[in-house]
């Protein structure tokens, strides 16, 4: 009997079973924090993984341990058959769950689609709930069609929907108590992200309008005092809360104030081929060679681990350390 391939982990024993697939770097927003209004260059086609490569080291890692895929972009439902793939990952042996991370604006058109492919939990980035607001941070006017995304993956059944609201000081902190009750109204998780420092962000930027958590949350208790504490899975990237009578929850993603880096369990693959083991690290793998010069599911397990034995044993967004943070964009890394 063949054995069974060692679990895949990082060089401080932290077992990797989440990968984050970026489809692809285009995207149809230029929200402020990600990208500048001119956009970045996008990568040519031809250097962009296909769907076979990207299943071939899906099935490669499952036969390790990988339990949980992610796909993002970029848009992820900017390229052409995202369903298609998803379907054919749902399919694989060890893949217990595909989701998807979206800013909403095609999710109408590809919501039952993806529930038929077998995706049941979709995460939407919504950063404001004002229409006027909306063009101002993503730079296009695309609120209607982004509401109605969020809308129809509600009639389709997705749950959780995940909503993330990067706040930033001056621009949308105004917002909590909006959210908030957006989750007393519906069976939405809206989850309050720290504003992180990656890509060309100046420094004293991000220092001005960052917000940590801890205020978020101390509003949220203003707000609601009889906010309720739920409890956290290890791996979970978000402290979670229920406001009294609530049909969905609040939650906060603090990876500045308070890293979540003892129970990470994830890796990135960006839609050309390289691995990316931190987020907050500049360092990536060129995967995409070994994939087309024909390597096998074991190699491709090798070359993971060989990336794998560079991830940091925590995050370093602000620059503190030697290694300094992702001078990458989010749409080029993978949301």
């Amino acid at each position: 009997m063949t054995p069974l391939p060692l679990a895949l982990s990082d060089s401080f024993g932290r077992r990797i079973e989440y990968l984050r697939i970026s489809l692809t770097d285009r995207c149809n927003l230029r929200c402020v924090y990600c990208m500048p209004a001119e956009g970045v260059p996008y990568e040519d086609l031809d250097n962009v993984l296909s769907f076979d490569e990207i299943e071939h080291v899906v099935r490669a890692l499952a036969s390790a341990g990988l339990k949980k895929i992610r796909l993002t972009g970029g848009e992820p439902l900017v390229r052409k058959n995202t369903p298609e793939l998803a379907a054919r990952l749902t399919a694989i042996p060890g893949i217990q769950e595909v989701t998807l991370t979206s800013n909403g604006i095609l999710l109408a058109r590809d919501a039952r689609a993806l529930w038929d492919a077998g995706i049941r939990r979709v995460n939407i980035s919504m950063d404001t709930l004002q229409e006027e607001r909306f063009v101002k941070l993503a730079r296009r006017e695309e609120f209607a069609r982004a509401w109605r995304g969020l809308e129809t993956a509600l009639a389709v059944g997705f749950s959780p929907i995940k909503l993330n609201c990067v706040l930033m000081r001056g621009i949308n902190d105004d917002e909590i108590e909006a959210f908030g009750n957006l989750t007393r109204e519906r069976p939405i998780s809206v989850r309050f992200l720290e504003y992180m420092p990656i890509g060309q962000v100046s420094n004293a930027q991000w220092r001005a309008q960052y917000v940590s958590n801890e205020e978020a949350i101390a509003t949220l208790k203003t707000l609601w005092p009889g906010l309720e504490a739920l409890h956290d899975t290890r791996e979970s990237t978000s402290r979670n809360f229920k406001i009294p009578g609530a049909l969905g929850t609040v939650g906060v993603i603090n990876p500045i104030s308070h890293k979540f880096c003892d129970g990470c369990n994830r890796l990135r693959l960006t839609a050309n081929g390289k691995l990316v083991p931190c987020l907050a690290d500049n360092f990536e793998y060129d995967l995409m060679t070994p994939l087309r010069a024909g390597c096998t599911e074991s190699e491709i397990l090798a070359h993971a681990a060989a990336a794998l034995s560079h991830k940091p044993i925590q995050s370093d967004f602000e620059g503190r350390l030697a290694r300094g943070g992702s001078l990458r964009t989010m749409s080029q890394i993978g949301g």
